[in-house]
């Protein structure tokens, strides 16, 4: 199983996931950065290979605490929304998947409740993505190299 996931500058300048390389192993739950409700979405989780990270998935959502996640089997995906998600509906959305080191952290709500959620992966690729073009990188930079305006794309299987 292989997915893409964005690693935002502010979580590398808060210290998650620096010096992160190429072949390094992480355990990671995933958030949703939902960007739009999707009809007749994919009941699997879709990826755009043109976009790293866009994904569309299909789902039912479920409330642990103050936390919507989408139940998609295998995936279990916290959903942050600029409004609200209603519990235990069918939705298909579409948003950026996020690596999510905070709500999914051991001992959390959502892995007590949804320990699915939370898997192991190894890194099969590292790219930044800023003004210029993207380019691969062999490692996540230190806090005190992190670029604040770009994004950080990180390839991961299982």
């Amino acid at each position: 199983m292989q997915v893409v996931a964005v690693v935002p500058a502010w979580m590398l300048a808060d210290g998650e996931y620096v010096g992160l390389a190429v072949g390094d192993a992480v355990s990671t739950g995933f958030a949703l950065q939902v960007t739009a409700t999707v009809p007749d979405g994919a009941g699997v989780l879709a990826q755009d290979a043109d976009r790293p990270g866009l994904t569309t998935v299909g789902g039912r959502t479920v409330t642990v605490g103050r936390t919507t996640v989408l139940c998609c089997s295998p995936w279990v995906l916290a959903l942050l929304a600029s409004r609200r998600v209603d519990p235990d509906v069918d939705l298909s959305v579409e948003g950026w998947l996020t690596v999510e080191p905070y709500l999914w952290a051991p001992g959390s709500e959502l892995a007590d409740a949804e320990p699915e959620g939370r898997s192991d992966w190894t890194v099969t690729r590292l790219r930044a993505v800023g003004e210029e073009a993207a380019h691969d990188i062999d490692r996540l930079p230190a806090v005190d190299d992190v670029d604040p305006d770009a994004v950080y794309v990180v390839d991961l299987s299982r």
